[in-house]
């Protein structure tokens, strides 16, 4: 038996088709305008959605990535594959872990002692008086416009869910290719860690600088703010360009210092106490080093992206 299911999404995606004769090479330039100026709006429409939709489609796009390599390695015969299913489970039983759990429950004991004393708000001070100036500020962000290639940038949900979700998609025209496989293990990773990062948001309950006279103090499900969201968001597409490129110090360096911008832009701009983009930061590396601890794939549905004129969506195909 065979089922097909189909589910389309309100993204748009450009293509641009034509012969590069004499004559029509005039023409073809300004398609290519055209279209290129449509496509850079691409990601700044998307972010129009709510972030719940964006992680339903996150989790269903991070699914087609994983199969698409499973189809990979199923033809070349390197390795067993694995169901979508199985993948996703696969990278929460690592991220919940007996021996990760330890290891995050001592990092959390260490964001405990650095927010329940003095020390969070003494750093806070220093860095707000001695080391914050227009320069820094201007490095990390700009209040003036939404959509700037600053630090904070790389830490708007809203904008990396999709260039993530654009990445994966490109394993649909290739099953290895760099940019997909970049795409396909940081929307497992965002998949893997969101909703942890979300609890401990909430388990935290702490504030943000100048928010309440308790400051950086946990207050159990008081408050939303003792996890850094940005800094979470803004490490994983770095962390994971780290980790793919364990071998070549030139890239792997400066992605994990490139992992730290977002963090760094919410202390810079007040938003966030030090333990609090720490522990951001902190439960991104986890949740990039879940994904990448073991990689087997298993086959059970084939899935393919359905790419038409003014859209894209999804096909599944299952047999049993």
């Amino acid at each position: 038996m065979l089922i097909l299911a189909q589910t389309v999404f309100s993204f748009n995606i450009y293509a641009i088709s034509g012969e590069f004769s004499h004559d029509s090479t005039r023409i073809l330039a300004g398609q290519i305008r055209y279209q290129y100026n449509k496509g850079i709006t691409l990601i700044h429409h998307t972010a129009s959605h709510s972030f719940r939709q964006l992680l339903i489609a996150l989790f269903i796009f991070s699914a087609i990535a994983v199969q698409h390599s499973a189809l990979a390695a199923e033809e070349s015969g390197m390795q067993k594959s694995a169901s979508i299913g199985a993948t996703i489970a696969d990278d929460y039983s690592r991220f919940y872990a007996s021996d990760r759990l330890v290891r995050m429950g001592i990092v959390f004991g260490a964001g405990a002692v650095m927010a329940n004393t003095n020390i969070d708000m003494n750093i806070r001070n220093w860095y707000q008086d001695k080391v914050r100036d227009e320069r820094t500020d201007s490095w990390s962000s700009d209040p003036a416009k939404d959509l700037t290639f600053n630090a904070k940038f790389f830490g708007e949900g809203k904008y990396m869910v999709p260039v993530a979700l654009l990445a994966a998609s490109v394993n649909y025209i290739d099953t290895d290719t760099a940019i997909g496989n970049w795409g396909a293990k940081t929307s497992r990773a965002y998949v893997t860690g969101l909703p942890a990062m979300w609890l401990m948001q909430a388990v935290t309950g702490a504030s943000r600088p100048d928010e309440t006279p308790e400051g950086s103090v946990w207050r159990p499900f008081n408050d939303g703010n003792g996890v850094s969201g940005h800094a979470f968001v803004g490490a994983v597409p770095f962390l994971t360009i780290a980790y793919i490129n364990q071998d070549n110090n030139y890239i792997k360096y400066p992605a994990y210092l490139a992992s730290m911008a977002a963090a760094w832009s919410r202390v810079n701009d007040d938003k966030h106490f030090p333990s609090q983009v720490v522990l951001g930061w902190y439960m991104a590396w986890e949740s990039v080093d879940a994904v990448f601890e073991k990689d087997e794939y298993n086959q059970d549905v084939t899935v393919k992206p359905m790419v038409g004129l003014d859209g894209f969506g999804l096909v599944a195909k299952g047999s049993w």
